[in-house]
Order: C-alpha cells, then structure tokens, then sequence
C-alpha cells in the first residue's frame, strides 16, 4: 500500500553492492536522474554481498520512512524479508531477480549476452573455452552461466567443469583463475569473463603469458578502446538499466496496481581495443 503524501519523506534508496565499481556508478547516474525528476533525494547503501548487512540496511531504510526502495539482492532467499517490508514502501529490484519471490525488477539478459560471447569465441575455432564466474547462486551469474552452455550444445561440445572456474571474486582472484585454466596440457584456449572485474585480472594474466589466448567478458571495462588486443564485451546500458528500474518505483510510488514488472534490457555484443 502506498505511503500517504503528508507520510512521504522526499527520499528513494538504493542498495546495492559496490558503489565504486563503474558498472554501479552507471545505475545510480541513471537513477538520479529520474530521482531528481521527480525531486526526491537519493540515498545509496551497499550490502558488500552479505545478506545480513542487506537485511539490517533495508530495516534501518523503511525505519527512516523512504519512499521506495531499489535493491540489487544477494543470492538468498527473500521471501521472508520482502514479505515483511514491502507492504511498508514498494520495492524494485535491479539487476537480478531476488531469490524465493515474484516481484517488481528490471534485470539484463544474461543468458543472451553470454551466448553471443561464447559463440563469438566459437567462430573463432575455439573448442575449449574457459568460463570464470562469480557466485553461481547468484541470478546474474546463474544466468550467464546457462548461456555458455547453451553455445557449447549448440555446437556439440560438452560443458566440461575442468574448465569452469566459481566464486571467484576481484581481479586477483580472476588472475589466479585464469592462471590455473591456463595451466597444463588441457587448459582452455579462450576464456569467457563473467562480469568486468574478472575480465580485467583475466586480461592481465593472458596478456603477460599466453599472448594467444582470446578474452570475452561481459560488462564493458573502463578504458576498454585503449587494450592493446581485441576482446569481445558484452555491453548495455547501465545508466538506462537504473532509470528504467526508478520509473518503474515512481509508479508505484503514485500507487500503481499493475501486475508485477519484470523488464529485460537487452545486450549487445561489441570488439573493444586492438587498435
């Protein structure tokens, strides 16, 4: 149910994991905007990817009375929490879906964004293709994830778990992921990144020792036209991705009854660097 007006505190919050990685910087540029549109103050949070620290932060949220909340879930179950603070201000998700519930979110198209990725190594003549990825309970990763092996039983290859590599979290870890799917006489002779971080600390081992090998990552990389090798990026939008997700708050901000949104932004698959 909607905060009255003479409830309503000018404010909308936004919860999400890392503000200073580049791809959050874009959601929040985008969700100022529509914030400032509609003259409320925007207050961010970040749960480090701790559900503990999600659930104190949406509680302390809804205590001070925010109109509305945008949060990007961590890979547990919210079915309990949502019920318990949803009927207290309307709750979007952005980014991924949250675990255990239907509801409100505007989320990319991972599984298409990965496969474009994996086929674009395919063409390459690559049939033994690295994946490094995050946390796999994770919407986002969970989804990526299905669209490389999509393309590998596409093209009759079998997903092989000695080349996929989980959990991994950072450019260091990626460095030494990379570093181990590189290793020996079956390693991987292309690697798909999962998120940017990743694909920055794959860039730097391959660059450093296997000058060969070909990178795909999804979410562009800050300075990607200045890499001195082409690599595949799954691209987007990030700043729409964070004004589709507040207009959608607005609405339901003013009360709107209709049934539940979940909005998918599509990806685009686009050569960075090695020029």
């Amino acid at each position: 149910m909607p905060r009255r007006p003479d409830q309503a505190t000018a404010t909308i919050a936004l919860v999400i994991e890392d503000p200073a990685n580049p791809f959050w910087s874009a959601i929040t540029r985008g969700v100022v905007e529509i914030a400032r549109r509609h003259q409320r103050v925007l207050i961010v949070g970040s749960t480090g990817l701790s559900f503990e620290q999600e659930c104190d932060l949406l509680r302390d949220l809804v205590r001070r009375q925010v109109d509305g909340l945008l949060v990007t879930p961590t890979a547990d179950d919210h079915a309990e929490l949502h019920r318990e603070l949803a009927h207290r201000a309307p709750m979007v998700f952005i980014d991924r879906a949250p675990a255990g519930i239907l509801t409100d979110s505007v989320i990319l198209d991972n599984v298409g964004g990965a496969h474009q990725a994996v086929r674009h190594l395919l063409s390459r003549g690559h049939r033994r293709i690295g994946y490094i990825g995050g946390d796999p309970a994770v919407g986002t990763g969970a989804g990526r994830r299905a669209g490389y092996r999509r393309a590998l039983e596409e093209a009759g290859l079998p997903y092989d778990p000695a080349l996929v590599s989980l959990n991994v979290h950072g450019v260091a870890g990626a460095r030494d992921a990379a570093a181990r799917l590189l290793a020996g006489p079956a390693s991987a002779t292309a690697i798909f990144a999962d998120n940017n971080q990743i694909c920055l600390g794959v860039l730097q081992i391959v660059d450093q020792h296997e000058p060969g090998i070909d990178v795909a990552g999804f979410d562009d990389v800050e300075l990607a036209d200045l890499l001195p090798r082409p690599v595949a990026m799954v691209t987007y939008d990030g700043v729409e991705l964070g004004r589709r997700a507040a207009e959608l708050l607005f609405r339901r901000i003013r009360g709107s009854t209709e049934p539940v949104a979940q909005v998918l932004l599509p990806t685009t698959l686009q050569m960075r660097g090695g020029r």
